[in-house]
């Protein structure tokens, strides 16, 4: 067996599959089990340009023809889509934007030319065997990371819901600059868990965190998400207040940590748009009069919270607050102290324990 690095351009992917050299279906592969808003979104990424995963196949001389076969090992559902948009079978959807609802005939020519001439990156298996490529399957699925959480959430449901959080993503640049999350966290899609978290306060109010919880909301949300243009406007206004209000002015100190940020998302967006109650009382959402007028007054109270949490043994009463944000932070009770803090901490006068 030899193994051979190649690139090719999608049009000779469609040349081998109009000749049949090329077979997406051999005994080891499974079915096609795209659903269409992921072709569509494989087939906006070819046309913007953006990198796709590379395509692994097996090369084997056939005698009788005279020809080479391709065998597809891993790559058919990408193939799959790329084959259909060629042939008119799939229009890109809502989420390609300028360019939804087209067909590869209703594209401007040099998209087409753009579309055709893309080079797909492959790994040719020359003459390999069924024992050479269960190999291979092996020795790849030795090096991968078991998939996480969030990752999950995402290959599992395909609804507007879950493409809303990736959009809001995407677009919380300066958010994510300020080191909220590490670069590591965000690559296992961490800031998609922690932006599901948020949509949940604005649809449901504070409740326990968790997977189990944003499973829960994924599956809540898979069939209609009726809310998402008010819900998408709170998380993102709100992140874009803190980005550029509050959380520079405590980058690099314990306030930037993940479940503080959360908190503090809380507060800001309950005073800015009224929560729920989720597990809290009506009482445990109250906050200062003339909240989040003075911005200067809730730097300086953020500034002190962040002294506090930075403390070894926090005196001056703070210690409920400080074990609170120790602990286990996805709890309710931990919340509701961490919550209760923030909002006194917006407000205009000084804040205490």
């Amino acid at each position: 067996m030899q193994i051979s690095p190649e690139t090719y351009p999608i049009a000779d992917f469609l040349k081998w599959h109009r000749d049949r050299e090329l077979v997406l279906d051999p005994d080891f592969q499974r079915g096609s089990v795209w659903k269409e808003s992921a072709k569509s979104f494989l087939i906006d990424s070819i046309l913007r340009g953006m990198p796709v995963p590379k395509i692994l196949f097996r090369t084997r001389i056939d005698r009788n023809t005279m020809q080479i076969v391709r065998e597809v090992v891993d790559g058919q559902q990408r193939l799959r889509a790329i084959i259909a948009f060629a042939n008119g079978e799939l229009r890109l959807g809502s989420r390609s934007q300028e360019l939804a609802g087209l067909t590869y005939r209703d594209l401007e020519d040099g998209d087409q030319d753009k579309f055709l001439a893309y080079k797909l990156t492959t790994e040719q298996l020359i003459n390999a065997n069924n024992e050479d490529v269960l190999e291979i399957f092996s020795r790849i699925n030795s090096y991968t990371v078991p998939v996480n959480g969030p990752e999950l959430r995402h290959a599992r449901y395909d609804s507007d819901f879950k493409w809303s959080v990736v959009e809001s993503v995407r677009k919380l640049v300066n958010f994510w600059r300020l080191g909220i999350l590490s670069d590591r966290e965000r690559v296992r899609m961490a800031d998609a868990a922690f932006v599901a978290e948020m949509y949940g306060f604005v649809l449901n109010g504070v409740t326990d965190g968790g997977s189990t919880r944003i499973d829960k909301l994924y599956k809540d949300m898979e069939d209609a998400f009726p809310r998402k243009d008010e819900v998408e406007s709170i998380v993102q206004g709100t992140c874009e207040f803190l980005a550029s209000e509050l959380l520079p002015e405590v980058a690099g100190g314990p306030m930037l940590g993940a479940p503080n940020v959360l908190m503090l998302f809380a507060a800001v967006a309950h005073v800015r748009h009224g929560l729920p109650l989720g597990r809290l009382e009506a009482k445990e959402l109250t906050y200062p009069e003339g909240a989040l007028s003075d911005i200067k007054a809730v730097v300086d109270n953020l500034k002190t919270l962040s002294a506090v949490l930075e403390d070894d043994e926090p005196e001056g009463g703070w210690g409920t607050f400080w074990s609170a944000s120790k602990s286990t932070t996805q709890r309710i009770a931990s919340r509701r102290v961490r919550l209760s803090v923030f909002l006194r901490a917006l407000g205009p006068q000084a804040v205490t324990p």
